[in-house]
């Protein structure tokens, strides 16, 4: 009986609770007052991560509070890191678990879908693990608005999902995603978004065969998505990509590995210019593209970038 009415009891407290607030982005720093000069000295330098699009961009957003002036809403943000001093070490929350690192960190604290994140400054700079950390509390809470905030029903289409497997693999777009173009014969698919009149998001996936003898290479990767865009994009014949600016990783997606490119795309007929990620995976005789590209000029185009980023994390090989 007692364990029932425990149960209840944190069950009503966590009905109680708001949902996390601010920009996906966005992260509350709460110092100790002491530590107020290594934050303006920089000591914070190492998580103001950027990523390359048409320019550089801020990963993310900061917004500062001392431990005296974190009450309120302002314990209600999707991610709080806590900078503490070692005598306001007592001030770390309870349900907050000692991580690699020193890193303490838990779920929910004050608010529901929210990253807490508590580290003590005793001389030093802040564990090298920690913008690894903060970025994939910024990647989940992407996710969650990507697959569950649109609308208070899951964004999941189980049916797109199942549609996906005719050209040997299964891809989660979410529901806000409309079909633009289905030639699932010649293997490319292409879904868009349109957050507002300004922006617009293109999803393409393109299977091309006959790459058993053919390595996947840098240039490989750019050529091929770079003949993609050309085939199957509308009024993209002049399309290219600014080799310049354009940054190469190694990625692994749904067991299989492949190349990362992200950078600037540029149609000189039309004038036009955006970011695109593409993941370029290799299955033997066949290659998998999965593409964003971005077209929202004069705005943020990198949280766009990440959506894409977590849609092709979804990519599982048939």
């Amino acid at each position: 009986m007692r364990k029932a009415l425990l149960l209840l009891s944190f069950l009503f407290l966590l009905s109680c609770r708001q949902e996390s607030i601010g920009p996906l982005n966005g992260v509350m720093v709460v110092y100790s007052p002491e530590l107020a000069e290594f934050i303006d000295g920089g000591g914070l330098e190492d998580l103001h991560l950027v990523v390359e699009t048409v320019d550089p961009e801020q990963v993310l957003s900061f917004s500062y509070a001392n431990l005296q002036e974190f009450t309120g809403t302002l314990r209600e943000r999707r991610i709080v890191l806590m900078l503490l001093s070692p005598e306001d070490q007592g001030q770390i929350p309870g349900d907050l678990e000692e991580t690699s690192g020193g890193i303490y960190s838990g779920r929910d604290i004050w608010a529901l879908n929210q990253h807490v994140f508590a580290v003590v400054v005793n001389g030093g700079g802040i564990p090298e693990e920690l913008p690894a950390v903060i970025e994939e509390a910024y990647d989940q809470q992407m996710h969650a608005y990507l697959y569950r905030s649109f609308v208070s029903t899951s964004m999941t289409s189980q049916a797109r999902i199942d549609s996906l497997r005719s050209l040997g693999f299964s891809l989660d777009v979410p529901k806000s995603y409309e079909t633009r173009k289905w030639t699932a014969e010649d293997g490319f698919v292409q879904y868009q978004r349109q957050p507002d009149e300004e922006c617009m998001l293109l999803l393409s996936i393109n299977v091309i065969h006959g790459f058993s003898q053919t390595e996947l290479t840098p240039e490989n990767a750019m050529l091929a998505r770079e003949a993609m865009a050309r085939t199957w994009f509308f009024d993209a014949s002049e399309d290219s990509v600014d080799r310049a600016r354009t940054t190469f990783e190694p990625v692994t997606s749904g067991g299989l590995s492949g190349i990362q490119l992200t950078g600037v795309w540029r149609n000189p007929e039309y004038l036009n210019a955006g970011s695109f990620t593409s993941r370029v995976l290799d299955a033997g005789d066949e290659w998998y593209i999965l593409d964003l590209e971005v077209y929202n000029p004069g705005h943020a185009k990198e949280p766009y970038l990440r959506e894409g980023w977590i849609i092709m994390d979804t990519f599982v090989k048939e």
